[in-house]
């Protein structure tokens, strides 16, 4: 449900970031094997974990020393020193086998920046509304009894081109999901200087908003999108 609708010029510095979580992930060998076992396991029972840890052992003692890798590394865990008995006697680790690895995804967030600069009593009107309708709608809504917070509104978004008097969604450049407003901020002196209309209004605002989309970006988003960069 659409309650009300502001048009504001693009302002400058506009830009998005697209974040995918990559963490970069370690598993020893010995970890390695203890999973390889668990998992043999679960899945075909006890005969296969046991048939698992030998398979693993007998692979870790072709080489490297088993023995001496045990060892070190059982007697620094007992000593809670990590692996610096193997570093300091034996002059190695183990082989952590680090790989970077997809975490997740991320939610985008977007700030921008409006100078609001009225002319006229009509404007100092709209500006004022314009501001009151974001500081409003970012606001939670208290139930009639007081015991619950309903959800702020939310906002939708959309850079305009306007050609040949037609508004149309600009394909070159990005594409929002629904937001949240998480923050705005006015300064009522931009210029630095105190200064008013005869009625009191302000002769300048400046207006920052802070968005944050609802929902992260999918590879199959880009397939409803026909042209252009997209989201």
């Amino acid at each position: 449900k659409i309650i009300e609708t502001v048009i504001l010029a693009v302002p400058g510095g506009i830009q998005d970031q697209n974040i995918a979580n990559w963490n970069s992930e370690t598993m020893n060998p010995l970890q390695r094997a203890a999973a390889e076992a668990a998992f043999a396991g679960i899945n075909q029972g006890a005969t296969a974990l046991s048939d698992s840890v030998k398979a693993s052992i007998e692979a870790a003692s072709k080489g490297d020393g088993l023995k001496q890798v045990l060892s070190g590394y059982f007697a620094g865990q007992a000593a809670g020193v990590g692996q610096q008995v193997m570093q300091r006697g034996q002059g190695q680790v183990l082989n952590p086998n680090m790989e970077l690895l997809f975490n997740g995804p991320s939610v985008r967030q977007f700030s921008f920046n409006f100078l609001l600069a009225p002319r006229s009593e009509s404007e100092q009107q709209q500006v004022v509304n314009i501001i009151r309708f974001f500081k409003q709608g970012m606001s939670p809504i208290k139930s009639e009894g007081n015991l619950f917070l309903k959800t702020p509104n939310t906002f939708r978004l959309r850079y305009i081109h306007r050609q040949s008097g037609e508004d149309s969604e600009h394909k070159f450049l990005t594409k929002f999901k629904e937001c949240a407003l998480t923050n705005t901020g006015v300064n009522y002196t931009p210029n630095n200087n105190y200064a008013t209309f005869p009625d009191g209004g302000m002769v300048a605002y400046q207006l920052t908003l802070s968005f944050q989309e609802l929902e992260p970006i999918f590879n199959n988003d880009y397939a409803e999108v026909k042209e252009g960069i997209g989201y």
